[in-house]
C-alpha cells in the first residue's frame, strides 16, 4: 500500500499553485494524495474520513491552513487522528502568533527563512519539529524563449503593503509602554541597517529603554508591531520601482496597492493591477528580468526568484545570506557563470545603471539567464522540495 498524504486548498491561489505542484510531486514519487479544498468543507471531511481508514503519513499545508481544525470542540484533529501535520509557512512566524500557540502536538513546521525557524525555536518551544524549506520554482514545462524576443524588458509582481497597513497596526494604549516610539524607532533602525530582522530591532529598541520582557510577552509585542515591516518593505519596493523608472527603464508592475504611489501614472510604468498567479508566471516567461525584494527575509528565498529562473529570465533580487550561499551574482561573477543578479537595498541607483547596461546587451544577459535556468531546474523546483521534505522528513515518520 502506497503512504498517503493529505493535502489542503481553497484559500489562496497562489498556495493552491504551490500545493497542487506538491500533489503532483509526490504522487510521482509514489504516494496517494488526497485534496481537500476549504470552500466545499462538509464534502471534503467525508473523503477525509474514509482517506483516514488506513494509515496516513502525513498533513501538509501551507500557512496554517487547516493546521488548527477541530472536529471535536478543544480537541485539534490531527492530534485525535494521531496524524502529524507540516505546516509550511510563507510568511513571518510572528504574523500568526494564535495559530503556532494552538499548534497540534505532533506539529511540524517549516520555514523559508532559517532566521524564522530560529524564531519558533525560541519562542514555540512546544512545537516538537521545526525546519527549514526553500521555496519552490515552477518551469511551465515549455521551450524557454530568448531573451532578445521578449517584449517586457522589466517585470515585477507584487503587493504594496503600505495601502492596507492600516488594518494591521495595534491599539497603542494596550502596551504597557510607549508602543509608538518604539515602533518608530524599530522603522529607524531597519533602514539604517538592512541586514538586521524585525524582532531583532523590536528587542534591541525595548532594551535600550530598559524594558526586558520575558519571552512569551516580548513575542507577542513583536507580532503586535510587524507592521513596521510592511512600511520598510513597502518604502523600498516603491524606491526600486520609481528608481528603475526615473532611470528610464520600462517596468511592468503587477499586484494590488501601487495606485497610492506618484508614480503610478509614469510614462515608463506598466501597471495592470492584481493578476493570477499562473498569469505572473506567463508575464515571467515573456520578460527579460525579474525582479524580486524580499518581504524581510534574511537568510532564505522568495519564488519569483525561482520562477523567474525557470522562466528563462534574469532574476534579480536584493541579497539575502541563502541565496549569496546558493547562487553566483553577476557584476562580481562574470556573465560566463552569473546565475542571478543580487544588489544591496542601498545601491539602487547603481542597479539601475546596470540593468540600463545589460538591456542593450542581450547576449550577456542570455548567458545569465541560461545559467540561473539550470540551477534552478537542478535544485529549485517543487520536485526537489517534494524530495527533501521525503528524505529529511517523511522517511522518519
Amino acid at each position: 500500500m502506497p503512504p498517503k498524504l493529505i493535502f489542503f486548498t481553497g484559500v489562496y491561489d497562489t498556495l493552491d499553485l504551490f500545493t497542487r505542484q506538491f500533489i503532483r510531486e509526490f504522487t510521482e514519487l509514489g504516494y496517494e494524495t488526497l485534496e481537500i479544498n476549504t470552500n466545499e468543507m462538509a464534502e471534503g471531511l467525508s473523503r477525509l474520513a474514509r482517506f483516514v481508514q488506513t494509515p496516513v503519513k502525513a498533513a501538509i499545508t501551507f500557512n496554517n491552513l487547516a493546521f488548527n481544525l477541530e472536529l471535536s470542540p478543544g480537541k485539534n484533529t490531527w492530534d485525535e487522528l494521531g496524524i502529524p501535520c507540516v505546516n509550511i509557512l510563507m510568511d513571518h512566524p510572528f504574523c500568526y502568533p494564535d495559530a503556532l500557540k494552538n499548534a497540534p502536538k505532533n506539529a511540524i513546521i517549516l520555514c523559508v527563512d532559517k532566521k524564522h525557524m530560529d524564531y519558533i525555536t525560541r519562542f514555540y518551544p512546544h512545537i516538537p519539529v521545526t525546519g527549514f524549506l526553500a521555496h519552490g520554482g515552477i518551469s511551465l514545462g515549455m521551450e524557454s524563449m530568448p531573451i532578445k524576443e521578449r517584449e517586457i524588458d522589466v517585470m515585477y509582481a507584487g503587493g504594496l503593503a503600505r495601502k492596507f497597513v492600516q488594518k494591521v497596526m495595534p491599539e497603542f494604549n494596550q502596551f504597557p509602554f510607549d508602543a509608538r516610539l518604539i515602533a518608530d524607532e524599530v522603522r529607524s533602525m531597519l533602514l539604517s541597517d538592512n541586514s538586521i530582522t524585525t524582532e531583532q530591532a523590536v528587542e534591541d529598541a525595548l532594551k535600550k529603554h530598559g524594558i526586558f520582557l520575558p519571552d512569551a510577552e516580548l513575542s507577542e509585542a513583536i507580532s503586535k508591531l510587524h507592521y513596521v515591516e510592511l512600511l520598510v518593505v513597502s518604502y523600498y519596493r516603491e524606491k526600486l520601482i520609481s528608481t528603475l523608472l526615473d532611470a528610464g527603464i520600462r517596468v511592468h508592475l503587477y499586484g494590488p496597492g501601487w495606485d497610492i504611489c506618484d508614480f503610478v501614472h509614469h510614462p515608463n510604468l506598466v501597471w495592470e493591477g492584481r493578476i493570477s498567479a499562473k498569469d505572473v508566471l506567463e508575464k515571467m516567461r515573456r520578460s527579460k528580468i525579474v525582479l524580486n525584494t524580499m518581504t524581510w527575509f534574511k537568510d532564505g528565498t522568495h519564488d519569483r526568484v525561482f520562477n523567474g529562473m525557470l522562466a528563462g529570465a534574469v532574476a534579480v533580487s536584493d541579497e539575502s545570506l541563502y541565496m549569496k550561499e546558493e547562487f553566483l551574482s553577476y557584476p562580481k561573477t562574470d556573465a560566463q557563470s552569473a546565475q542571478m543578479i543580487m544588489f544591496q537595498l542601498k545601491e539602487m541607483a547603481r542597479l539601475a545603471k546596470l540593468l540600463k547596461k545589460l538591456l542593450s546587451d542581450p547576449d550577456t544577459m542570455q548567458k545569465i539567464a541560461d545559467n540561473g535556468r539550470r540551477r534552478a531546474l537542478e535544485a529549485h523546483t517543487w520536485r526537489c522540495r517534494a524530495k527533501e521534505i521525503e528524505d529529511d522528513l517523511l522517511s522518519q515518520l
